[in-house]
């Protein structure tokens, strides 16, 4: 059995680590097809539009597709995903779906805060400077809405004094680094694919494409 995945781009180095982890705490003949589109997409509500359904429209099975991208993270996601065979995740974002609603309420009860993952951390550039078109000014007068940028760093990729200093210069916010296991995003992932494979739990995962 092949089970599609259409994910956004932007936690790709998250996910492909607990698909890992999973692939050898399971034993089965699924196999995972990975299709990840642009991290900047999201900016564009059409562009994630036509993204995503591109990529659904890839499909040439009847096989259920799991959407890895957050439930708010298009308004209309629920009316142009109706047509095809998906199982989406109940979190609202990345960033839910990495810290879990209850541990992201607690942080924000004092302060308004800006998050970033490693994904956002690489991709700021593509998303804020050429899909917002924001230059230092309009970032700036964006962020200043907010009283920290809270950086969750949860080991995938490694990063620099220089990212961080790159990122405060245009943005003028304070950033924090908070480490944060996978064990939230994780639980998510695999709730998600049990319900796609009718809640059998197999014990392999073959090599994700």
């Amino acid at each position: 059995m092949e089970v599609r995945i259409v994910a956004c781009g932007i936690f790709q180095l998250e996910l492909e680590q607990v698909l890992e982890e999973i692939r050898t705490e399971w034993a089965s003949d699924v196999v995972f097809k990975v299709i990840y589109t642009a991290p900047a997409l999201h900016v564009d509500y059409d562009k994630l539009k036509d993204g995503i359904t591109d990529a659904l429209n890839d499909n040439s099975t009847e096989e259920k597709t799991v959407l890895f991208f957050g439930s708010m993270c298009h308004p209309e996601m629920s009316d142009f995903t109706e047509k095809y065979h998906v199982i989406r995740l109940q979190p609202r974002n990345c960033i839910e779906l990495i810290l879990g609603k209850e541990r992201q309420e607690k942080l924000e009860k004092s302060v308004k805060i800006f998050y970033l993952t490693q994904g956002w951390l690489q991709n700021w550039r593509e998303i804020f400077i050429q899909a917002q078109g924001w230059d230092e000014i309009d970032a700036r007068q964006n962020f200043g809405f907010y009283d920290k940028i809270l950086l969750l760093y949860t080991g995938v990729s490694e990063f620099n004094d220089e990212d961080i200093l790159d990122f405060f210069e245009y943005t003028q916010v304070p950033i924090e680094i908070e480490s944060v296991d996978l064990s939230v995003f994780k639980k998510n992932v695999l709730k998600t694919l049990e319900k796609a494979l009718g809640k059998e739990t197999p014990t392999y995962i073959s090599k994700v494409k």
